[in-house]
């Protein structure tokens, strides 16, 4: 009940009337008793003042005549005359009015042993009092607490050094109590009708003020569910009116946060869904929460709802546990190898942790190209150290043999020195690719040179200067162009080496009496160049590394011919890289082997 801000305005209102009809009715308590004290002290100071004092003590101390026993007038002086107590009593009443005397105080005449002698309403005092006690010592003093309930006066008329009597006023604040009672009567009355009355008007303003929060609360509530537009705008300025303007900013900062943050989680997942590597994420209760389609293709897995951490790994037979992850430092992961489908993945498992929740990411990497290329790149430093070994072995031993034989006739020397000469020629081949090689790595994106090129007188050169290797193996090496072919800009020589290596490739492994034919012809925005053989051919499970670097279908064949098995590989990067082009082989093992040269023509501005 006392939670809603209505009743508790109307309460705190309440309250604060009452708390002030109780304060103002304790100040006027306050008034009042310092009044009636004041009114009591007033009288006493203006009545009893030293004249009047003096005159007492003069009246008490006078001989007066009193009949004797036996009937005769004469002077007796007694210690309690009743002429003068009357006389004193006299003095007294003459300032009833002043003293309140009969009306709220009463005057008391006493001994100096304190028996009443005047009780101006006939009454003794019952009661002990300080101020008479004070008297009775011979020393005037007055009373009144504020919570006595009688306040009291005492003068001692002394004789000499001897107190003889002593006024004794006594006001019993009758009076003040009916005051007080009526006034108390009055203020009870007063905080009720003023309770009543400000509870009436509590609920009022509490009204005024709640109607238009209750309509916020109403929006807000609406306004959460998603309306945006049912804030409506105050005419006049007010704190309500603040507070929806302050709704308003909430809500279209809670709708742009929201907008960011479903923008940023489409952002991440269309990210992660097309990431080349695979991902996988886990809760730190095994369960799969997330997985892309990079990871289903790389584990084989059309199905995943079945996966969980650890029977999944120990399904693939990765040796890691949930467990052993779960204290990883957030920085530091785990690589581990694995092959399936005769691919190889490199899998980096890494912990997280946010708030009270956490779990692991195991990211997906296919290192199946980089591993096929490291063991090519092994095989090709075995193969180049032999290759390298054997020509500077038969060089050493020819040389020697020309040093220990000086006198060997000419025929002799002339035989060794052309084989030191081949087997030079056979080192300074190897080293060539290898620097072509490294030189189109390093230069992949450098800009075409700006050398003008004619394919077809390019590829006539050739052929003639080729015929003779031909023609030694009585082969047929023809160039037939079927259109004329449009000039076209760049790498001049790095052309001419893809050429003279395929059609080179092509009598080295089309036997005697084959046949090699070069045709080129322009098709659309294409320049076609195709050479087309009857040698050996390649095996069909051997064509798609054929361009793979270091790599040779033969190698012993290959070896016997002087190949390095970076020819194709240097021939494809130079026709991509410096022509934008492509390279394809097509082969029949035994029938023979077409490699096309596409080369795009620049396009016209």
């Amino acid at each position: 009940m006392f939670k809603s801000i209505r009743t508790q305005i109307s309460s705190l209102f309440v309250l604060f009337i009452v708390l002030i009809e109780i304060a103002a009715a304790i100040a006027s308590v306050f008034i009042t008793v310092h009044h009636y004290h004041k009114n009591f002290s007033d009288a006493v100071s203006n009545t009893f003042t030293p004249e009047f004092k003096s005159s007492i003590t003069e009246t008490a101390n006078t001989a007066v005549t009193e009949t004797s026993a036996d009937g005769t007038n004469g002077i007796v002086i007694t210690d309690s005359s009743p002429v003068i107590v009357d006389n004193l009593s006299k003095m007294i009443l003459a300032y009833r009015d002043l003293l309140s005397i009969n009306r709220s105080s009463d005057l008391f005449i006493l001994d100096r042993s304190g028996s009443v002698l005047y009780s101006s309403r006939g009454e003794q005092v019952t009661e002990s009092s300080a101020v008479i006690d004070n008297a009775l010592a011979g020393v005037e003093s007055i009373s009144g607490g504020f919570l006595s309930s009688a306040i009291d006066y005492a003068f001692p008329v002394m004789s000499g050094s001897d107190v003889k009597y002593v006024i004794y006023l006594k006001d019993s604040l009758v009076l003040q109590k009916e005051v007080l009672q009526r006034h108390a009567a009055n203020s009870l009355f007063l905080i009720i009708v003023s309770a009543l009355l400000s509870y009436i008007i509590g609920n009022i303003i509490a009204s005024k003020v709640t109607a238009p929060i209750k309509t916020v609360s109403d929006q807000a509530r609406r306004l959460a569910a998603g309306e945006y537009t049912v804030l409506s705008r105050f005419d006049h300025y007010s704190e309500i009116a603040d507070l929806k303007e302050s709704f308003v900013f909430l809500a279209n900062s809670k709708k742009e946060h929201a907008d960011k943050e479903t923008a940023e989680k489409r952002k991440i997942e269309t990210i992660l869904e097309n990431m080349n590597d695979g991902i996988l994420a886990f809760d730190m209760n095994g369960a799969l929460t997330h997985i892309n389609r990079e990871a289903q293709r790389l584990l084989n897995r059309k199905f995943v709802d079945d996966i969980t951490f650890n029977n999944f790994f120990k399904e693939i037979n990765v040796d890691i546990t949930l467990e052993s992850l779960q204290y990883l430092n957030s920085r530091a992961s785990v690589e581990k190898e694995i092959s399936i489908n005769d691919n190889v993945l490199q899998m980096s498992f890494a912990s997280f942790s946010q708030n009270s929740e956490g779990g692991v990411i195991v990211i997906i990497h296919d290192i199946t190209k980089q591993d096929k290329l490291e063991h090519a790149r092994q095989d090709f430093v075995a193969n180049v150290s032999h290759e390298l070994r054997t020509p500077l072995t038969v060089i050493k031993s020819y040389a020697d043999m020309l040093a220990d034989t000086p006198d060997a006739n000419a025929d002799i020397r002339t035989r060794f020195l052309n084989t030191i000469s081949s087997e030079t020629d056979r080192m300074t081949k190897i080293i060539e690719d290898l620097l072509t090689l490294s030189q189109l790595d390093v230069n992949a994106s450098y800009e075409r040179p700006s050398d003008d090129i004619n394919i077809r007188s390019m590829l006539e050169g050739l052929v003639e200067r080729l015929s003779l290797s031909a023609k030694k193996k009585n082969q047929e090496l023809t160039y037939t162009p079927t259109n004329d072919i449009p000039m076209i800009t760049g790498d001049r020589d790095g052309l001419e080496r893809v050429f003279t290596n395929i059609i080179t490739n092509a009598l080295k492994y089309t036997p005697s009496g084959g046949s090699i034919n070069i045709f080129t012809s322009c098709v659309f925005n294409d320049i076609l160049i195709k050479v087309r053989d009857n040698g050996i051919g390649i095996p069909e499970d051997k064509l798609p590394k054929i361009f793979d670097r270091f790599y040779r279908v033969d190698k012993a064949r290959s070896r016997d011919k002087g190949g390095t098995g970076l020819g194709l590989a240097i021939a494809k990067q130079t026709i991509e890289t410096s022509f934008n082009g492509k390279i394809l082989i097509t082969s029949k093992l035994n029938k023979g082997t077409e490699v096309v040269i596409k080369i795009p023509l620049p396009k016209k501005n």
